[in-house]
């Protein structure tokens, strides 16, 4: 192996030979799948040291379908690195996936963070697609959607539409009063711890300059919001119906969750309603119940069921959601004994399995 080390090595643009430095290999005796594997490693970090990042993502990507851990860095550096051919958001994902089943454990926090970003992304890309819309950090390329780098107060300032630059000292007023509506963090009145996590989370200040307006426009634009869909999943709750509206607002909880942020009431409220609206069954029940125990202030949830119970006619609706509203209640009142959220969920579904005859 070493020997394919100094050929790799010895000569500017040697790695560009790889089949040949393959079968040269296999001469030596390196002829098993892990041997092979390892030979396109080396040439995979020879084309790193050269820029040639194209060619490491095409040898990663081979390597990662080989089960071949020892590259994981690399493909973690790939996957958050720029934009390059057939390397769209799905195929980051998969790269930061085979980096964290493969990495030491100093690292798993920092990609476990990293694979959340683009998740965060993922979800902001299929808003894009059914919306034909994007917010002004994103470039839009035929079906690719690019995030814009901003690494300044000034690209938010250059980003944003209809901000002229002798007003940058407002940025973060405008942030924070754009945040504070979604954020339970931010409707306090300590300006001091604001503003410096404002100046400490780039991230934060351009979420809240440029994604929020346009999650939370999409979140109160009837022209996108169109009918309820329905997709699948292996989720025991298996039917999920979300508007572009409730998915909208479901990306911003995603967000502030990914960023240790707990959101309102109002968008909870939102969310559950949504999940609430007929035709319903037992599931959207369970969903809506679950939602609703994440309230700060358990009125709330009291609240939107005594307003969806005025909207019922049918008996066996109104039926149901005086179900939810005792199960609700009574769940708030046993929630302080659990102390893991899978023991809150145990309890959940054993409180619904009580009120409906089955939810599978």
């Amino acid at each position: 192996m070493e020997i394919i080390r100094m050929v790799i090595t010895s000569q500017t643009g040697a790695y560009l030979h790889f089949e040949e430095i393959i079968d040269v290999a296999k001469l030596l005796g390196l002829r098993s799948e892990e041997e092979i594997a390892a030979v396109e490693e080396a040439i995979a970090r020879e084309a790193v040291v050269n820029g040639d990042l194209q060619l490491a993502f095409d040898l990663c990507l081979n390597l990662t379908k080989k089960g071949h851990g020892e590259v994981w860095d690399l493909c973690a550096a790939i996957a958050r690195g720029p934009q390059l051919d057939n390397l769209d958001t799905s195929t980051r994902e998969k790269l930061l996936g085979f980096s964290l089943s493969h990495c030491d454990e100093e690292s798993v926090g920092e990609l476990l963070n990293a694979w959340k970003e683009l998740d965060v992304h993922d979800k902001f890309e299929q808003l894009m697609v059914s919306t034909g819309t994007n917010p002004p950090n994103f470039f839009v390329d035929g079906s690719t959607y690019t995030p814009l780098p901003v690494q300044s107060v000034q690209d938010i300032l250059d980003l944003r539409e209809g901000v002229s630059h002798d007003r940058e000292h407002d940025h973060v007023a405008i942030a924070k009063e754009m945040l504070s509506k979604v954020c339970m963090d931010f409707t306090n009145d300590d300006t001091y711890s604001r503003e410096s996590t404002f100046a400490e989370n780039r991230k934060l200040l351009s979420f809240s300059a440029l994604e929020l307006p346009w999650l939370l426009k999409l979140s109160n634009d009837e022209v996108h919001d169109g009918n309820k869909h329905s997709s699948e999943t292996n989720h025991p709750i298996r039917r999920y119906r979300f508007s572009t509206k409730t998915e909208a607002i479901n990306s911003i909880i995603y967000w502030l969750g990914v960023h240790s942020f707990a959101p309102s009431d109002d968008l909870i409220m939102f969310l559950a309603k949504s999940i609430m609206e007929p035709p319903v069954d037992e599931d959207d029940y369970v969903l809506s119940c679950s939602i609703l125990l994440n309230l700060m202030d358990p009125f709330n949830g009291v609240k939107i069921i005594e307003e969806e119970l005025k909207q019922r006619e049918c008996y066996q609706e109104i039926s149901n959601i005086m179900n939810v509203g005792m199960t609700y209640s009574s769940l708030n009142s046993l929630k302080k004994e659990c102390s893991t959220p899978e023991q809150r969920r145990n309890l959940l579904l054993q409180k619904f399995h009580e009120k409906f005859t089955s939810i599978d």
